[in-house]
């Protein structure tokens, strides 16, 4: 009754005598498409190309080794131990799987932060909301990485009708079938990702800084916890209930979310801080007396120098557009 899903091999082929597994490839193809739709996202809000790039290389990294952080730490003395070099190796190996998803969340929010930060160009929300869809394609097909390596799965399926994909997966380790949570995942997130793509390009007038972080934290919290009903485990209850903590924190998440976003649209709350515009009209400030210094001595300069100055008086006019372009999303 087995059906072939239980014959795929986890690794895809050998690269100089070295594996190379299918959760790698699943990850990377997500991340690729992730950039591909952020890259979009971008354009449509007037993010440039070169601070995307520089982006990605902050956010990936970071995202990457969070997600494995918060997944080895909880298992420091149980299923990983630091204290030998073959250990360590063992604890950032990431081709068997072992991601937590809300630690890459954490770990690209920094990435975002320090970016915008060392740039003071665009607003944190402004990049973030674009961040946030991306990561929701990166997810779903990321989940499929933990099909061929057998994880997130659910309880038992005992039901013989039920016993087959899409609604359960046959496991090796327990030689039983159980509900396809990475599935039910990805689908739950790529109704979220439709809804937000609607809410993104539809408007004629952009949503404000901040309107699809927020979706995306409640959405995160919604489906997280209607998923821990088939979670299978020892979670931690309330007491003698079969109430479980986790869950109440994600449907928590999720009300608290629902509030700010109503709060955002009605003008209530407001996400971005003076503190960040400051330090960004300031850099302003700088450029345009940079540019004006070398328009005075442009006449006493080589060919070579009034490339430079050339190159400066662009830089200043995309300072421009892009804070009037700002300007004109955030009203």
């Amino acid at each position: 009754m087995i059906n072939s899903l239980l014959a795929i091999d986890r690794v895809a082929f050998t690269l100089f005598n070295r594996p190379i597994y299918w959760y790698g490839i699943v990850i990377t193809f997500g991340i690729i498409l992730a950039f591909c739709l952020y890259l979009l996202l971008a354009y449509k809000r007037k993010i440039d190309f070169d601070f995307s790039l520089e982006l990605f290389i902050w956010v990936i990294p970071m995202a990457v080794a969070f997600c494995r952080i918060f997944y080895v730490v909880p298992r420091i003395g149980d299923e990983f131990s630091l204290s030998s070099w073959d250990g360590f190796v063992n604890a950032i190996d990431i081709s068997g799987g072992g991601l937590t998803i809300i630690g890459g969340i954490f770990g690209g929010a920094f990435g975002v932060f320090f970016c915008c930060l060392r740039n003071r160009k665009y607003s944190l929300m402004r990049v973030a909301d674009c961040v946030v869809i991306a990561v929701l394609l990166g997810q779903i097909i990321g989940r499929w990485g933990n099909f061929f390596n057998q994880e997130l799965y659910g309880i038992e399926v005992t039901n013989p009708s039920l016993q087959h994909l899409p609604f359960a997966v046959f496991i090796e380790y327990t030689g039983k079938w159980h509900y396809a949570s990475f599935f039910f995942e990805g689908t739950l997130n790529a109704i979220g990702l439709a809804i937000a793509l609607v809410m993104y390009f539809v408007p004629k007038k952009p949503l404000k800084n901040g309107t699809f972080s927020i979706f995306y934290l409640g959405w995160y919290g919604l489906v997280r916890g209607s998923l821990e009903f088939i979670k299978g485990g020892n979670p931690v209850t309330f007491g003698n209930s079969n109430v479980k903590v986790v869950q109440v924190i994600c449907y928590i998440v999720f009300v608290v979310c629902v509030v700010l976003q109503v709060l955002l649209q009605y003008g209530k709350i407001n996400f971005e801080t003076k503190w960040f515009e400051r330090m960004c009209d300031k850099k302003r400030q700088l450029t345009c007396e940079k540019v004006r210094e070398n328009k005075l001595l442009s006449a006493k300069d080589d060919a070579s120098q009034n490339q430079e100055q050339t190159s400066e008086l662009i830089t200043l006019e995309e300072v421009k557009y892009n804070k009037n372009t700002n300007d004109g999303d955030e009203k």
